[in-house]
């Protein structure tokens, strides 16, 4: 006589079937929700660097900030979202050498632009180059006597002869985004002190 084969019968299949849907489907949402928030915070972290690097690199060309009322080629002009200035900074591949250079800040689209003019006494418009990309606002505010003002003239033959100087201070600020929009504008500020040139 055969003896009867023991085997799983359909009720129990289908049981074991749905019982491994359920733990796979977890397992998904959990590394779904993983790789969310692990993107987040890289479109965070992207975000961050980019705005605090440009902020770096504007602070200390600002400070090193340079005009001369004898020379009409050495101004420091800007208003809220433009700023063109003269800046002592060291020329490339030599050692201990430095040049004057007109640097200009502004934003295009969402690029935030950098230009740089070596020859002052020239035509020609010089180098551009992008800081910083995704970025929704750029505010400059120059103080002076501890008031805010949101445009700054040096040039010589103003009305006002108040401005013919370098501001005490330039307050920068940036507003950035991730570029798919997931995450909620970043904004940064930060204020530049300018030396006192007596």
């Amino acid at each position: 006589m055969r003896e009867k084969e023991e085997a799983f019968t359909l009720v129990e299949i289908m049981v074991s079937c749905a019982i491994l849907v359920i733990l796979m489907g977890a397992l998904y949402g959990v590394f779904w929700g993983s790789s969310a928030a692990w993107q987040k915070g890289e479109a965070r972290t992207r975000m961050y660097q980019n705005a605090r690097m440009s902020l770096d690199l504007m602070s200390r060309e600002i400070r090193a900030a340079f005009i001369s009322r004898g020379d009409p080629h050495l101004i420091f002009k800007g208003n809220e979202s433009f700023l063109a200035f003269i800046s002592v900074s060291n020329t490339p591949n030599t050692v201990g050498a430095y040049d004057l250079r007109q640097i200009e800040y502004s934003l295009s689209q969402d690029r935030l632009c950098r230009r740089i003019k070596t020859h002052l006494d020239s035509f020609s418009s010089g180098a551009s180059a992008t800081l910083a990309e995704g970025v929704l606002n750029l505010t400059f505010s120059y103080c002076s006597q501890d008031q805010w003002q949101r445009f700054w003239d040096s040039t010589e033959g103003t009305p006002d002869d108040a401005d013919d100087t370098l501001p005490e201070a330039v307050k920068i600020t940036i507003s950035t985004q991730d570029e798919e929009a997931r995450e909620p504008p970043l904004i940064l500020s930060t204020v530049v002190y300018l030396p006192v040139r007596g």
